[in-house]
């Protein structure tokens, strides 16, 4: 009798589907399994110099062809930006120990020189409307997650002033 190839395999659900930033973004089980490439080890030394020295340089680009993990960079990125008491953030330090180092110069700094509060993630992928309501997307659910809602109510008057209502993500050109 037969039997299908999926009683003999079974794939991690990591190498299943690709990374979508946005969906993915505080997705603790998308970042699991993720093992950084010397390239990408290489690059987060580059970016990590970037935001500990202000003269460095800080715009990168990542390309690549497809399926080689620029999106998986991208989300590890992004987790390392996370609140500290996050789970996802204590993975992606995790996965940066291993892959720098636990004693390395730049594991050390990126674990001392991060705000505990993280960083606001504005994560976008980009859709057929014009970059500014990209942005405005981006950013305003980056501020969803960073502050608590209270804190958005507090300062509901700046949303008003990029034409967002109540958390609605819909630019409006003046």
């Amino acid at each position: 009798m037969k039997r299908p190839l999926s009683d003999y395999f079974s794939l991690n659900r990591r190498y299943s589907r690709s990374i979508n930033l946005e969906r993915d973004l505080q997705q603790f089980d998308a970042l699991e399994g993720y093992v950084p490439t010397t390239r990408s080890v290489d690059a987060l030394r580059r970016i990590l110099a970037g935001w500990q020295d202000s003269q460095s340089q800080r715009a990168w680009t990542l390309t690549s062809v497809y399926g080689t993990g620029k999106s998986a960079f991208a989300h590890f990125l992004s987790a390392l930006c996370a609140k500290h008491n996050e789970r996802i953030k204590q993975q992606a330090l995790e996965i940066a120990r291993n892959a720098l180092g636990a004693d390395s110069a730049e594991y050390c700094r990126l674990r001392e020189t991060q705000p505990k509060q993280g960083l606001v993630r504005a994560v976008a992928t980009a859709q057929r409307e014009p970059i500014g309501n990209t942005v405005i997307r981006a950013l305003a659910r980056g501020i969803k997650l960073f502050w608590s809602s209270a804190e958005i109510s507090k300062n509901s008057h700046c949303w008003s002033t990029f034409g967002l209502g109540s958390g609605n993500c819909q630019w409006r050109n003046r």
